[in-house]
Formats: structure tokens, C-alpha cells, sequence
């Protein structure tokens, strides 16, 4: 019982309530105002239909009294005649007026109206060859303005000229009210009326219901979005203000699914990140450690084994410094509201200075380091602590990826929409499975992993500063013939 209680108690508040409880008090207010202008107008009709039968009643009258009116208007004569027309319809009341409408004889039982004025307009309106009926005016007795007939004529010995006003106010047995009351065909119409009215109403709550179903439908989907099922969506077929409304909020539900796709992935690649850089950062340290302890276990070593000790440290030195290079850079890239150093350099010039940086691995590694480029070429327009951060990190993976006797070069050439960098080998080449992934942060190439080198954060530096100076990378790469790398820049 409480149950159905309170889900009345939900109805009653809903959005489908309120409109079908407005919808019917206007239909019924409407239905109130739709039968009282009909009764008025019936009314009316049937005064018009009395006035038009009856619109030359007057003249023949006038016809019949006139030789009793020649001995006067208030003679016995005329009062014989007008009683003797009255025992034939004894509700029509007969009246002389003088042509200012004022009553100059009275011939109603009991009199009532002497000396009583009648509106000439009304008379005059209609006398007119076409009058708008019903005409109506006040009877000389007084009451509501009612029908009446009139017919000019001449009385006395004078002639005077006047009215005969004829009053139709009280010749019709039945008013328009009595009829309602009483006919048949007025009864039908009420009952028409009132089928019409039931059938409007059902129609109405029944097409409210179809359109709130969808409000209904609407609530739900966000009720259960707040709940956190985030795949809810709604079929918006139309196009309307609700299938609109719908395809916003499938649009929103959309956007918040993928907002928390990206932050679940972008938690997942946290937690690699963490370990990764767990790994990246203990085994260096391990082995700093391990040589340390070996030269304090033995102060006495050769000078050999002291400066592979040393060799060894510095390498692991190296690494960790190169590592919190990338993690440095990393995070100024992501600090997207930090705007980027533009400022116009020599491309050439910086090619030939980070080449000479790495010259001495290059030695080492057995490997050629070239650059072939037009020191005439134009300046470009960029970040130049970030582009020389893409450089080195292209040649050091470079590098690392082409064995002894091989090459590494590093290139420019002027193009229509810029200058076009690239760095290019003929090393191991990356295989063609892996090209779609090998930019993503921590991904290591098989080679990379089976060598314990590489951190994974190269490649996915080089795409996030070509993607925040707006150009992209292209990176063609053949397993066993080597990679380029290309990148545009744009001119100064």
C-alpha cells in the first residue's frame, strides 16, 4: 500500500501531471466558453429568426388599423381594433409612436407605456432597405432589449406621420433557454458536445503520455549515467527539440566515456611509467653501486681494472643524466599551458653543433656520423631547446641502432612548405609490426629490450614536440636496410 502510495505521489509531481492536470482545466475552461457563446448565439439566432418572420408584421398591422387610426391615435376605434387583433395573439403588444419615437398611444392590457420613449435609431435601422439583423430595442414597458417590428404611418385628421411598434419580445411561447431544455436536437448536440469533449480528453492524455515517455526515457538514461553506467545512450529518430536533446546528451555521454577511457589509460600508463622508471633507474644505480663496492673491496687493483670500474660508473652516470633528460623534457611537454620559445635560428648550424656532440660515440660505436646540408639555407621559426632535444634523441637512437662499419646522417633540404630534417641509417631497420606503436611512451623494440638499452621515451618525446609545433613525424623504416625520420619546419 505505501508502495502505490508513494508511487502516486511520484505522479502526481511529474512533469506528465502538471501538463495533462493544465491540458484538461483548459479544455474544460474552453468547453465552458464554447457553450456559452453557443447558448448566446442560438439565443440570438432564434431572436433573428423571430425578427425576420415577423419583419412585416407591423405593415400589415398598419394596413388593418389604419382607417382607426385617422380618427386618432388613442381614439376607441383604434383601442377596438388593437383588442380585437390582440384576442388573436394576445402576447403581441401594440404601440403609436410619434416620429420621435415617444409613445402617443398604448394599446397593451394593462398600459403600461404612455409617454414612453423608443430608440429612433433602432426604428430607422430596421425601416432600412437591408438591416443586420436582429435589431433590438427597449420596449416602451421597460425590460431587456428585445425584437419588434414597425411600420411608418400617418394618424389624427392631421395626418401626423409616426410608428406602429409592434413588440416580439413576448410572442415567442418558448425562449431560446426553454428549447434547450426541450428539444430533441439540442439535447443531441449536447451530447455530441460532450463526446467530443471525453474523446478530446482521452486524445490528449493519451499524446501526453507519448511525449513525456520520452522525458521519461530521457531521466532515466541520466539517472542512470549519474549512477556511473556510462554506455547509456537514447535513439533520437526525430528531429525536434527532444531528438536533439537526445543526440546532446548520447554527444555528452560520449565525450565522459571517453574523458574516463583516457583517464583510466592515462592511470594505467602511470603505474608503467612507475615501474618503468623503477627499472630504468635501479639498474644503473645497481651496477653504480656494485663497482663502487668493488673499488673500496679492492684499493690495490691494477690501474686496468680501476679505470673499467671508473669507465663503467661514468657509463651508468651517463644514463641516468640522459634519463632525467627525457623526464625533464617530458614533463615541460606535457605542461601544455606553457607556451612554446619560438625564436628564428640557423637549422645547419645546429645540426653541425649537436653532430659534433655525438662524434666521439659515434667513434666509439664504430659508426660514421654525417651531416649533408646547404649552410646557406633558410632560418626556421621553433622552439630551439626542443628541436635540439628531437636531434639528439634521433641520432642516439641512431646510433644505438646500426652496428660497426655502418652510417648515420643527418639531413636538410629546403621544401615548398619548409625545411625539411631528417636523420637516417642504415642499421637494423624497425620491423613492420612495430611501426604503429614504436612512438608510445616505454615501448621498446624487441633489439632494445634483448640489449637492456633504451628507455622507451625517445620517439615518444620526438611526436609530442613535432605535434606542439604543429607539423607531424614520418618515420620509414625497412627490417635489415635501415630508418628515416623526417620532420618540417617551418620558415622563419
Amino acid at each position: 500500500m505505501n508502495r502505490l502510495l508513494s508511487r502516486g505521489a511520484r505522479l502526481g509531481r511529474s512533469l506528465y501531471a502538471r501538463i495533462a492536470l493544465g491540458y484538461l482545466i483548459s479544455l474544460l475552461l474552453l468547453s465552458v466558453a464554447a457553450a456559452w457563446i453557443a447558448i448566446s448565439q442560438f439565443n440570438q439566432l432564434g431572436r433573428e429568426l423571430q425578427q425576420r418572420q415577423e419583419l412585416n408584421l407591423a405593415d400589415n398591422l398598419a394596413k388593418v388599423m389604419q382607417p382607426a387610426l385617422q380618427q386618432g391615435a388613442d381614439s376607441a376605434a383604434a383601442h377596438d381594433t388593437a383588442r380585437h387583433i390582440a384576442s388573436i395573439n394576445p402576447s403581441l403588444a401594440l404601440y403609436v409612436l410619434d416620429e420621435r419615437g415617444r409613445v402617443v398611444a398604448d394599446y397593451a392590457e394593462p398600459s403600461c407605456g404612455q409617454a414612453q420613449q423608443v430608440s429612433t435609431q433602432a426604428l430607422e435601422t430596421l425601416l432600412s432597405e437591408e438591416p443586420m439583423l436582429p435589431v433590438l430595442a427597449v420596449s416602451p414597458c421597460g425590460g431587456e432589449p428585445g425584437v419588434f417590428s414597425v411600420a411608418r404611418i400617418a394618424y389624427g385628421d392631421t395626418g401626423d406621420p409616426g410608428y406602429l411598434y409592434a413588440d416580439l419580445t413576448n410572442a415567442s411561447h418558448a425562449s431560446m433557454f426553454a428549447m434547450l431544455r426541450t428539444s430533441s436536437i439540442t439535447r443531441t448536440l449536447m451530447a455530441a458536445g460532450l463526446m467530443a469533449l471525453l474523446v478530446c480528453g482521452l486524445f490528449g492524455l493519451v499524446w501526453f503520455a507519448l511525449l513525456t515517455r520520452r522525458f521519461t526515457r530521457l531521466t532515466t538514461a541520466v539517472q542512470r549515467l549519474a549512477g556511473g553506467d556510462y554506455s547509456q545512450r537514447i535513439e533520437a529518430p526525430s528531429d525536434d527539440e527532444l531528438g536533439r536533446l537526445a543526440r546532446a546528451f548520447n554527444d555528452m555521454a560520449g565525450t565522459i566515456e571517453a574523458q574516463l577511457a583516457a583517464m583510466r589509460e592515462t592511470d594505467r600508463q602511470r603505474r608503467e611509467l612507475i615501474a618503468n622508471l623503477t627499472h630504468d633507474f635501479r639498474t644503473p644505480l645497481t651496477s653504480l653501486r656494485g663497482y663502487a663496492e668493488q673499488l673500496l673491496a679492492a684499493p690495490q687493483c691494477s690501474a686496468d681494472e680501476r679505470r673499467q670500474a671508473l669507465d663503467a660508473i661514468l657509463d651508468n652516470a651517463d644514463r641516468l643524466t640522459r634519463l632525467a633528460q627525457q623526464l625533464s623534457t617530458l614533463a615541460r611537454l606535457d605542461a601544455y599551458d606553457k607556451p612554446l620559445q619560438r625564436e628564428y635560428f640557423s637549422l645547419p648550424e645546429l645540426a653541425y653543433d649537436i653532430a659534433g656532440k655525438f662524434q666521439n660515440q659515434a667513434r666509439q660505436a664504430g659508426v660514421t656520423l654525417n651531416v649533408a646540408c646547404d649552410p646557406e639555407l633558410p632560418w626556421v621559426d621553433a622552439d630551439l631547446g626542443l628541436i635540439d632535444r628531437v636531434l639528439s634523441n634521433l641520432i642516439d637512437n641512431a646510433l644505438h641502432a646500426t652496428p660497426a662499419g655502418g652510417w648515420v646522417r643527418l639531413d636538410a633540404e629546403a621544401q615548398d612548405e619548409g625545411v625539411r630534417l631528417s636523420v637516417v641509417d642504415n642499421g637494423v631497420g624497425i620491423a613492420a609490426e612495430e611501426l604503429p606503436v614504436i612512438t608510445q611512451r616505454f615501448y621498446r623494440t624487441r633489439e632494445s629490450i634483448a640489449k637492456g638499452e633504451g628507455s622507451g621515451l625517445g620517439l615518444s618525446i620526438v611526436r609530442e614536440i613535432c605535434e606542439r609545433h604543429g607539423t607531424g613525424m614520418e618515420i620509414d623504416s625497412r627490417r635489415g636496410e635501415g630508418t628515416r625520420v623526417s620532420l618540417v619546419l617551418p620558415f622563419a
